[in-house]
């Protein structure tokens, strides 16, 4: 049986070379791939914007933030659609760029083991590793914070309209 008090539902996010473990309650969303709308002289990470119900989602490709890997967009390509959990009117979703289609995933405190990692940048907290597969936290705060510094409304403006 099953401790919920010791327990999180979570997504497990698949990108190029690490597979990302967020809780349910952060997806909005998971849509198919489509070309985000690239926005002039921004960083190789933020692929650019993404309509979605009505409103323009940036996108990020994680594992470039991180200097991990490069993304790619493959077939099974998908777009995960975050709330921004602090609550943000002027960015209330972040998009994530994945390799493939997410999974469920029960986080259990008895099961993980979580520890640092120099290699996985500010953009990762932790890295996590269950019966051998690695998994990392993202750094929401990091992320978004970054993510606002390559937004400015001239820029959204642009891939608007």
């Amino acid at each position: 049986m099953v401790d919920s008090a010791r327990s999180i539902r979570c997504m497990i996010l698949p990108l190029a070379s690490v597979n990302l473990v967020v809780p349910n309650s952060a997806v909005a969303e998971i849509i198919s791939y489509s070309v985000p709308k690239k926005l002039s002289e921004s960083s190789d990470w933020f692929g650019g914007m993404v309509l979605w119900r009505g409103v323009f989602v940036p996108v990020v490709a994680v594992e470039e933030m991180c200097s991990i890997d490069m993304a790619l967009t493959g077939p099974r390509a998908r777009i995960a659609i975050l709330y921004n959990l602090n609550k943000d009117e002027d960015l209330p979703y972040i998009g994530i760029h994945m390799q493939d289609i997410p999974r469920a995933y029960l986080a259990e405190s008895g099961r993980m083991e979580s520890r640092s990692d120099a290699r996985l940048g500010k953009y990762l907290l932790s890295h996590v590793d269950e019966e051998h597969f690695a998994r990392a936290v993202p750094n929401f705060d990091a992320i978004i914070s970054d993510l606002k510094l390559e937004l400015s409304d001239e820029k959204i403006e642009q891939a608007t309209h």
